[in-house]
């Protein structure tokens, strides 16, 4: 991919994470355009996260995001067109990039962007990936066990890649924090910095989850019949 290119910019109050799959419900004409015109190129566009604004202003200068702000590329893998013309898609996230300037021309936005990547480095980070991976499968551990969803098998946990920038991107795409802290990690471009910060969020993540699985473990028990914990 080039350095710098102009791409759709569809903006929207979620953080985009390279490798990360989201969903789309596409409605408004102005989107359904942008997808007709993507699908018939390389079914690329650019996703930048802003906050939810007034629904009732639907202005494509409204939804102009500052320039210089980080967003990420998105391919669509899937589409499927409703009969009244709205669409689901699933979109594959690819490559950062930095907003350079707003391009006219389409019903909806366009901008020349800069392509980035993280910064070359030749630490190790296996330990501090593996940290990652142990704690991300404990903080979903315990999210199952507070959802009593026991079915799902070990086979269906999301597969983590070994690649520590890889590893960094998909750990904080499902984590629940705010999306401010994710944009945060997302304009990152040191590694390590990103994983091991990352990892510390999951790790007290994890902690809390499993002190809720605890209590909802007694607090079922409790409602059926359970003994009281003796102290």
């Amino acid at each position: 991919m080039d350095s710098s290119r102009v791409i759709p910019i569809f903006p929207l109050p979620v953080v985009q994470f390279p490798n990360a799959i989201t969903p789309l419900h596409i409605f408004e004409p102005r989107y359904r355009k942008l997808l007709k015109d993507v699908m018939e190129r390389d079914k690329t566009f650019g996703i930048i996260y802003r906050p939810s604004a007034d629904e009732d202003d639907l202005r494509p200068e409204s939804d102009m995001v500052p320039l210089g702000s980080v967003g990420c590329t998105v391919e669509v893998a899937v589409a499927q067109e409703l009969p009244d013309g709205r669409s689901n898609i699933l979109c594959v996230g690819g490559t950062r990039f930095r907003l350079l300037e707003y391009v006219e021309g389409e019903q909806y936005l366009q901008a020349e962007v800069d392509f980035f990547e993280d910064e070359p480095t030749f630490e190790d980070l296996s330990v501090e990936a593996e940290r990652a991976k142990m704690a991300f499968n404990r903080l979903l551990a315990a999210n199952r066990k507070i959802k009593e969803d026991r079915e799902i098998e070990d086979e269906e946990t999301p597969e983590l890649p070994n690649d520590p920038q890889s590893l960094s991107f998909i750990v904080t795409a499902y984590l629940d924090i705010k999306s401010s802290e994710k944009q945060e990690l997302l304009e990152m471009v040191d590694t390590g910095e990103r994983l091991r910060e990352v990892t510390e969020v999951i790790e007290s993540l994890a902690d809390e989850y499993e002190k809720r699985a605890v209590m909802h473990h007694i607090a079922k028990r409790n409602g059926h019949g359970g003994k009281l914990p003796e102290y």
